[in-house]
């Protein structure tokens, strides 16, 4: 009876202890959050791994990001994405075809940051709570690791694992853990602030691509 008791003690206080918003995590989020802000529009070459952990597939992948608040363009694989805030075009080059969906649609749990990178900086917002797990050396570097949890337990991922240095609080890595041994890791390897964009940036032109087929999922 008193083992029992202790086991119950002991998770109800492990439960609490993650059911806070860590107020030094929120420091370090929301110093990235503003920094990324006042340095946009931004550029960022990534390596984006994923971790099959049921089938024992891994696969890794190069892009670049070019972000402005909600506008970006997203390279990665054979795939350009283009989304100006209002509508996104998903062009496959390969297949010389471009799908159009409205922006606000953006956004699934199965690919993290890919479906929605506009929220790399600040999706710890709403719906997450956090904490500072504490500070590890890698490569030569000291980085602050955040551990975030989502709210919503029908997530496809339970924990999402940030480090972030502690020199320049630039994001390093941002890691998510799913569920079903679904594991989606990108790594920050080139960060360039105030880079020169305009309007066709964040737009899908189908004149320069001649024969492009349009697929309007909106309609």
């Amino acid at each position: 009876m008193q083992k029992l008791l202790f086991i119950l003690i002991f998770a109800f206080a492990f439960q609490g202890a993650f059911s806070q918003k860590d107020p030094e995590a929120k420091k370090i989020l929301d110093r990235i959050s503003v920094q990324s802000r006042a340095d946009y529009p931004i550029r960022v070459s990534f390596e984006y791994i994923y971790e099959d952990l049921m089938n024992k597939q891994t696969s890794t992948e190069s892009g670049t990001l070019i972000l402005e608040g909600k506008k970006f363009r997203l390279s990665i694989g054979e795939s350009i994405i283009y989304c100006d805030g209002i509508t996104l075009w998903n062009h496959l080059g390969s297949a010389n075809e471009v799908y159009l969906s409205d922006a606000e649609e953006v956004g699934g749990d199965d690919e993290f940051f890919i479906s929605n990178p506009s929220d790399l900086f600040t999706f710890y917002q709403e719906g997450f709570k956090y904490r500072l797990a504490g500070e590890i050396e890698y490569k030569g570097r000291t980085y602050a690791e955040i551990d975030i949890f989502p709210e919503d337990l029908d997530k496809n991922y339970h924990t999402v694992k940030l480090l972030i240095h502690k020199k320049d609080h630039r994001l390093y890595s941002a890691e998510a853990f799913g569920k079903h041994g679904a594991n989606h890791t990108i790594i920050l390897t080139d960060y360039r602030r105030k880079v020169e964009t305009d309007d066709r940036t964040f737009i899908f032109d189908p004149e320069e691509h001649p024969g492009v087929e349009v697929v309007d999922t909106r309609l």
